[in-house]
């Protein structure tokens, strides 16, 4: 094998050569028998060796954090290089507060910190929010007098910034003034944009002796955040350059404030520029044609996604297939959802959708069945709709029964989309008596679209009185809901009450309230 040839190899050459050649390694499994050499040749003892060991463990990309623990631990006296370069490797983990145990170690061993350590632990505390923490460190900081190195400064901002204490990092900035550059206003920017405090982050920015691109596209995300679309894209017209960050941030908001046309002809205008979309500007795109309903954009999309090979992890897999559900491409959309090698809630919850949605209700049912056998556990949105798929094909037993497996098995408070549900499996199915029981025995008042389905139950099933007293009382609630007015006046129309419809009608005209067309399209393939 290659790694025991390696190891042959490296037994034949003399400490500083094997320390130098360790760099040369690419992954975990080619170091460890090199490291074995290392221990029982005595080479351990020597700290550079040991230390480049500890280094590609700890930081590098194809290293192994629980391996570096085991090479740190097993030196009797760490240097400094040593405790920087473990609490920066934990730093850039999915455990970056398991850093500063090593930090208080190293305090009890006697090694004063330097302008390496600080940077490395506020950024565990940016990343985890810890402001407790966080000021805790910047008391040591100042205690150690590091307080004046413009990298441990930026990184103090940025750690109050990303733990919304803006006005920790405003002093600090100030006081720091004659030391900041462009990643200290950066930093001040970005947290005043990401709080939602837009106009004062803008003043920052307009303040700013030189720009990069990552204030651009803080501003620009803080626009669309804030759903000042029309701002935000006059600052990427006016962005000197921009990368796929920038564009992603356009994107991800026309996606999110609705300008769904806008975000698909962005991404397409952005793959024509010939830039390689990021996975949140391709969902968001996605998302976007799912949204209009657009197929053959969405189509388009996926087969550019099929042709450029980008790796569809769950996130963006389960946009495509929300997709083609929401189009009604129910065969497309089971093609995605089988071919994906992992799944979460959300993908699940979209095929049931989906299926439930183009009246596979039974197949939506089996899938559920299907979930709670070898799938993620479910959560209220995939009762919603497998509760609604019971409702759209009758099915008032199983529903039921999994109205019961929600609230007793899994504990799942119901809420108002569930009760609505259920009045409307009841309701469907004629069991009007056992509905209206069902919303007496609700510990939540009831909403209008719940009375809205029982008076459309009323209707079906001609229970003109019933629906009539409803429908008033619907009325009530919603004065200015024309659905209301029609709801009941169908109910006339249907019992031949022409002049109870012209009174609905009289009512609606005199009220000025006005019927809101509908418009439905779906492409299928």
């Amino acid at each position: 094998m290659v790694s025991g040839y390696l190891a042959r190899k490296m037994a034949q050459l003399h400490h500083p050569v094997l320390s130098q050649a360790l760099t040369a390694f690419t992954n975990i499994s080619q170091l460890k028998p090199i490291h074995a050499h290392v221990v029982t040749s005595g080479v351990a003892k020597d700290v550079f060796t040991t230390a480049r060991l500890l280094a590609f463990a700890a930081v590098s990309h194809s290293g192994d954090l629980h391996y570096a623990q085991t090479i740190f631990h097993h030196f009797q006296h760490p240097t400094l290089f040593m405790f920087n370069t473990i609490i920066r490797g934990f730093s850039q983990s999915t455990h970056p507060l398991q850093s500063l145990p090593f930090y208080l170690r190293m305090l009890r061993s006697g090694i004063p910190p330097d302008n390496f350590t600080f940077p490395f632990l506020l950024r565990s505390c940016s990343i985890s929010s810890s402001l407790v923490l966080g000021q805790q460190l910047h008391a040591h900081l100042l205690k150690f007098g590091l307080d004046c190195d413009v990298y441990v400064v930026n990184n103090t901002i940025t750690m109050y910034s990303s733990c919304r204490e803006l006005n920790s990092a405003r002093q600090l900035f100030e006081e720091c003034f004659c030391l900041v550059d462009v990643i200290s206003w950066t930093a001040l920017v970005t947290g005043y944009s990401n709080s939602g405090q837009i106009d004062v982050a803008r003043q920052f920015f307009d303040r700013m002796p030189c720009r990069n691109t990552v204030s651009w596209n803080a501003m620009i995300a803080g626009y669309a955040h804030s759903g000042k679309m029309d701002e935000a894209r006059r600052l990427f017209d006016e962005m000197p350059e921009r990368d796929v960050a920038s564009w992603s941030a356009m994107i991800s908001g026309y996606s999110q404030c609705g300008m769904c046309k806008e975000a698909f002809g962005l991404c397409r205008e952005m793959i024509g520029a010939g830039v390689v979309p990021n996975e949140p500007a391709l969902v968001s795109a996605v998302s976007a044609c799912a949204q209009l309903r657009a197929l053959e954009e969405g189509m388009w999309l996926h087969g550019y996604i099929e042709e450029e090979k980008v790796e569809v992890n769950v996130t963006l897999g389960t946009a495509i297939l929300d997709m083609y559900g929401k189009c009604g491409s129910i065969e497309k959309a089971l093609r995605v959802f089988n071919e994906m090698p992992r799944k979460n809630v959300f993908s699940w919850n979209s095929m049931i959708a989906g299926l439930a949605l183009n009246g596979y209700e039974k197949q939506a049912l089996w899938l559920f069945w299907r979930m709670l056998m070898v799938g993620p556990a479910p959560n209220g949105i995939t009762f919603i709709a497998v509760l609604s798929g019971c409702s759209h094909s009758g099915l008032v037993v199983a529903g039921c029964r999994i109205f019961d497996l929600m609230t007793k098995v899994y504990q799942i408070k119901p809420q108002l989309e569930h009760y609505g549900c259920m009045v409307d499996l009841l309701g469907r199915a004629g069991l009007i008596k056992e509905a209206l029981d069902f919303v007496e025995q609700m510990p939540i008042e009831p909403h209008p679209g719940l009375w809205g389905a029982l008076v459309g139950a009323c209707r079906i099933h001609g229970d003109v009185e019933l629906g009539e007293e409803l429908g008033k009382r619907l009325i009530e609630l919603e004065p200015h809901h024309s659905g209301r007015y029609v709801l009941l006046s169908n109910i006339f129309a249907a019992a031949k009450r022409w002049d109870d419809v012209a009174m609905v009608r009289t009512l609606l005209k005199n009220r000025k309230v006005f019927k809101t067309p509908g418009n439905s399209i779906v492409q299928k393939t």
